[in-house]
């Protein structure tokens, strides 16, 4: 139920109380934030019949509320084999949030065939990603970081299509997103930095949040 032997991990700093304070309170508001948000969203877009949104954003906010909810119980148990397991559902719930993310995304797109296309690539490299994360705990984690951006950035692929259906603020937030989710890697690496994983944690909260308010708009827009 560990890591390999000799994994980095095993060999990381022990976080003080109250980095851990910290990094619990950021994951407690993102989680209080998205159920409010969230909720409010899904209800709105219930409230217009729209059955193809509303499965969309059940799917998207799952996704957000695995990747927090997973994230807050790993970084808060003490070293165990409860926390190498957690370890690993939390870093296969950040290929399930991405996927999460597109597909409430994608739905907004009229072309089909590169909606279900995009879709499919997604869903397919995410869930290979998070059973490798699950079945091979410790492996390929450098490689999985790149799999991770490679993933976020995969839209500019559908780039000239959704210029044109979403509105510019909805394309400003997401790109502003994707760019908190690529910082925020440089202080996942920063093992020494005081705060590391509560600053780390903020940026993909920032990240969500307005990635989050960009589909909210393009949601309502196309309503």
């Amino acid at each position: 139920m560990t890591l390999p032997e000799n994994h980095p991990r095993l060999f990381k700093r022990a976080y003080s109380r109250g980095e851990l304070i910290a990094d619990g309170l950021v994951h407690a508001v993102a989680i209080v934030a998205g159920l409010i948000a969230f909720a409010a969203l899904i209800g709105r877009v219930a409230r217009q019949g729209d059955l193809s949104d509303t499965l969309a954003i059940g799917v998207y906010a799952a996704s957000f509320f695995l990747l927090f909810g997973f994230s807050m119980a790993y970084n808060m148990t003490p070293p165990s084999n409860l926390k190498w397991i957690l370890r690993r559902f939390d870093h296969a719930s950040i290929y399930l949030m991405i996927s999460g993310t597109y597909t409430a995304l994608l739905s907004q797109l009229p072309n089909d065939t590169l909606a279900w296309t995009l879709a499919a690539i997604v869903w397919f490299v995410s869930l290979g990603g998070a059973a490798l994360k699950i079945l091979l705990p410790g492996r390929f984690d450098r490689a999985a970081i790149v799999v991770y951006l490679a993933l976020g950035w995969m839209a500019i692929f559908a780039a000239k299509q959704l210029v044109v259906i979403l509105p510019a603020p909805t394309m400003f937030l997401l790109v502003v997103g994707g760019v908190f989710y690529s910082v925020g890697v440089l202080f996942y690496k920063w093992n020494s930095l005081k705060y590391q994983n509560a600053i780390w944690h903020s940026f993909v909260a920032i990240a969500a949040g307005c990635q989050y308010a960009g589909i909210a708009q393009a949601i309502g827009h196309s309503a």
